[in-house]
Formats: structure tokens, sequence, C-alpha cells
């Protein structure tokens, strides 16, 4: 069976923001398309438009391979170097409020459960990971026939 680990992360990650913003299983809030993703970013996103969706298909990701994600967790996992002037950068947390509200959106739609250790995927969220991943795989041996091996059986 084909997983979220077995497809590249970035293919993986475009097809499922793609199937969120159609299906408006997310919605982001006006305040999303005027601002940074974190303080040590230096200007807002390429793509305002689109910058939550690829967030919001990023956390499902991390859940399906670490099972548990909390708010905390995921501050570390979207930081990053803060700029100081001529002295080195130093690592810093990316703010939780995104986070926490794609995260809370994503339990109303039914594909996140919150338990005591963290945020993790329901069984319906697991579903459509593992099916978005076996279409995104499904793509990838279109241009590699070498890994059509992989989908029999």
């Amino acid at each position: 069976m084909i997983t979220a680990n077995m497809v590249p992360p970035e293919k993986l990650i475009e097809k499922l923001s793609t199937y969120l913003k159609e299906n408006n299983i997310v919605n982001p809030p006006e305040w999303s398309m005027i601002t940074k993703t974190a303080s040590f970013k230096e200007r807002i996103p390429d793509n305002p438009e689109e910058w939550w969706y690829v967030r919001t298909a990023s956390v499902m990701r991390r859940m399906y391979i670490d099972t548990f994600l909390g708010v905390g967790k995921s501050k570390v996992v979207y930081g990053g170097p803060k700029s100081k002037g001529n002295r080195p950068p130093h690592f810093s947390k990316a703010p939780g409020h995104s986070t926490r509200l794609i995260m809370q959106q994503l339990e109303k739609a039914g594909l996140v459960i919150k338990t005591k250790r963290g945020r993790m995927l329901s069984s319906k969220g697991r579903s459509l990971m593992d099916r978005i991943s076996l279409d995104a795989f499904k793509e990838l041996a279109e241009s590699n026939p070498s890994l059509k091996v992989y989908m029999e059986g």
C-alpha cells in the first residue's frame, strides 16, 4: 500500500493543498492575506492566497508521519533562523496562532482528533492522506515507469 511516507513531500503537499482548497475543508481568515508567517521572515509569502492551504497540508503530513503534533512542537517545526544583523543568526520559533487555527478547522472537518499528547489524524484523515498519496504516486509512476512495480501487489 502506498503511504504518505513513500511520496515526495512537495508532490503530496501540492496535491493535498489543492484538494483542501477545492473542497472548502479549511478557510483562511481575512488577516492571512497580509501577514507574515513568522517574525523571522522578512516578507509575506510569495503566494498569499495559497499559503494557508499549503501549511494545512504540511500540518496534516507532519501528523501522518509523527502521529502526534501539538502547537508547541509545530512552533519548532516551522521555526527558522532570525537575522541579528552583523551577528550570527539564532533559531526562532514560529508563532502558534495560525497552526492552532488550522488544527481547529481540521477538527471541525473531522480529519483530526485532540488527545492529551497533542492532535492526531482521525481514521477519516488517514484515509484521505492515503488516497491523496496514491494519486500523487500514480502521477509520479506515469513519468517514471520503474515506479509501477511498487503499485502492484
